[in-house]
């Protein structure tokens, strides 16, 4: 890992990615579990991640943005 890299905006801290994407999958769990079958759970999963990998990184980049301009 690159400890002393200097974060560039374009990307959130991977520790912001991983809180949020496992706390989604568990409340997606607590609400859909057992309730569909296991390729649409895998289907949801795929594309909440997919979301909210585009939404954490938009809102960064804007907040990023923000405190430069």
């Amino acid at each position: 890992m690159a400890e002393g890299k200097v974060n560039d905006g374009r990307w959130a801290p991977w520790w912001v990615y991983v809180v949020l994407i496992v706390g989604s999958n568990l409340i997606k769990q607590y609400f859909i579990g057992g309730k569909v079958s296991d390729v649409a759970n895998v289907a949801i999963t795929v594309a909440m991640v997919g979301v909210l990998i585009v939404v954490i990184t938009a809102v960064y980049r804007s907040m990023f943005a923000a405190r430069r301009g």
